[in-house]
C-alpha cells in the first residue's frame, strides 16, 4: 500500500459490505459492479466468477476504483484507486476465513451459500489514492 489510510477509511473498508468496483472496457469505457470484498489492512479481496468481464478487464487493463457508499446525506464517500491482478484461480472464498466470516451470513440470507464456489478467481487490489468526503 503505497498511501497511509485515515482511521475512518480503514474502518470503513473493514466493516462495510458492498461497494462498486469499476473496471475499464476495451471501449475505454467505466464499468462499476456491485461486489463483496474484504480488506486485510493493505489489500482488498475480491471474489469473481473466472469468465466475468471484470476479470478480463483488470488483465488488460489494471487500473480500477472501488467505491464505498455514502452516509445517505451525500457525505462520507470513500473511494480508493488502485492496481488489481488475478491473485489466484480455481479457489473457493468459503475457505479463505476473514473473508468468509464477513459474508458467511449474507450468503445465507440470500441463498448463495453453495454458489459463492463459482466465484472462484480472487482479485486483489492495491490501494494507490484516496478520495472521500466530508462526513455530514
Amino acid at each position: 500500500m503505497s498511501v497511509e489510510l485515515t482511521q475512518e477509511v480503514s474502518s470503513r473498508l473493514t466493516s462495510d459490505h458492498y461497494a462498486w468496483l469499476t473496471t475499464v472496457a476495451k471501449s475505454g469505457l467505466p464499468v462499476p459492479r456491485l461486489v463483496w470484498f474484504y480488506f486485510d489492512g493493505s489489500e482488498l479481496s475480491v471474489y469473481s466468477m473466472p469468465q466475468a468481464a471484470k476479470v478480463a478487464h483488470i488483465k488488460a487493463r489494471p487500473l480500477v476504483s472501488l467505491n464505498l457508499d455514502s452516509d445517505g446525506n451525500g457525505g462520507g464517500i470513500i473511494v480508493v484507486g488502485g492496481t488489481a491482478r488475478v491473485d489466484a484461480t480455481n479457489v473457493d472464498g468459503r475457505d479463505d476465513e476473514p473473508y468468509w466470516r464477513k459474508y458467511r451470513e449474507d450468503a445465507e440470507r440470500f441463498g448463495l451459500t453453495e454458489a459463492i464456489a463459482s466465484y472462484s478467481t480472487r482479485l486483489k487490489i492495491s490501494i494507490d489514492k484516496v478520495w472521500t468526503t466530508p462526513t455530514a
